[in-house]
C-alpha cells in the first residue's frame, strides 16, 4: 500500500511539473519578454537541461551583453567595442505561442521559449534555419 502511495505521488509531481511547463510555453504573454535581458550564458546538456556555462561578454569592464525587448515589437541587441562603446543591431520580434521570432532586414531567426521564470529565460535557437538542432541559450533580466 505504502508503495502505491509513494509511486502515485511520484507520478502527480512528476505529471504536473511537465503539464506546468507546457502550458506555461504554450500561454507566453508578450509583456512577459519586454525588458532588457543580459545573455547568462550557453546551457550544456540535451534539450536545454543541464548546467549554464557561462557567457564571456565582448569588453565585462564596459557592460554586459544584452538584448533588449521593447513594447512596439522592436528590439536591439547591444554589445560594447573596447572603448566601450554600444554597437547595436535592431530589430523586429514577435511572439507567436512559445516561438519568439526576430528579424532584421533579410535574416530571420526563431527562439524557441523553453521557460521563462524567476526572471530566466531560456530558448533553444536552430543552428540552421531547416535543422532540428538547436543550441539552448539562457538570460537573466535585467532589474
Amino acid at each position: 500500500m505504502k508503495s502505491n502511495t509513494l509511486h502515485s505521488a511520484i507520478l502527480l509531481a512528476i505529471c504536473t511539473w511537465f503539464g506546468g511547463h507546457t502550458v506555461f510555453a504554450q500561454n507566453m504573454e508578450k509583456d512577459a519578454i519586454i525588458g532588457t535581458w543580459e545573455t547568462a550564458g550557453t546551457i550544456m546538456g540535451s534539450n536545454g537541461e543541464g548546467w549554464v556555462m557561462p557567457h564571456k561578454h565582448s569588453t565585462p569592464d564596459c557592460g554586459k551583453d544584452h538584448t533588449a525587448f521593447f513594447p512596439d515589437g522592436t528590439g536591439k541587441e547591444v554589445k560594447y567595442s573596447a572603448d566601450c562603446e554600444p554597437i547595436e543591431q535592431p530589430f523586429q520580434w514577435k511572439l507567436k505561442g512559445s516561438a519568439l521570432m526576430l528579424s532584421r532586414e533579410e535574416r530571420n531567426i526563431t527562439w524557441h521559449i523553453l521557460s521563462l521564470e524567476d526572471d530566466q529565460l531560456k530558448v533553444g535557437i536552430q543552428i540552421r534555419p531547416n535543422s532540428e538542432h538547436k543550441m539552448y541559450v539562457a538570460y537573466n533580466k535585467r532589474q
